[in-house]
């Protein structure tokens, strides 16, 4: 299991245009026991985050059509502070990272599952950590 300190099944919003990878993705993160909600665009992402819905993880691809993977992500930390992001791109690291705000995090691809999950953990834990203090 992902987090077995956890005690209900963490909640992903994943957002990702391709859906090979998105269902690919989607499974892997199911098979952990993750609730995951998949959508195809930054803008359907950000419209269940206005409507209230809540999540504990939000993991999305920088390069999508319309708005990007980062700038959902500064949007959704603008609302949600403590909600942790995990973008991952095919792009340079040295081309993302400039661009990303303290509590983003970056996953470069290509990936394993096990380095898909490792930084999924991180996450987690780094907002443990931050909750803890």
């Amino acid at each position: 299991m992902l987090l077995s300190k956890r005690h209900v099944a963490p909640r992903v919003l994943l957002i990702e245009d391709t859906e090979e990878t998105r269902e690919l993705s989607r499974m892997v993160l199911e098979s952990q026991a993750c609730d995951v909600a998949a959508v195809s665009s930054a803008e359907a992402a950000l419209g269940l985050l206005q409507a209230g819905e809540r999540f504990d993880l939000v993991f999305t691809d920088v390069c999508l059509g319309g708005v990007s993977g980062i700038e959902a992500a500064h949007r959704i930390k603008q609302y949600q502070p403590s909600l942790p992001v995990l973008v991952t791109s095919g792009l340079e690291p040295a081309d993302v990272l400039p661009q990303l705000r303290p509590g983003i995090h970056f996953l470069p691809k290509p990936y394993s599952m096990s380095e898909l999950l490792d930084a999924i953990r991180a996450c987690f834990q780094q907002q443990d950590v931050g909750q803890a203090a």
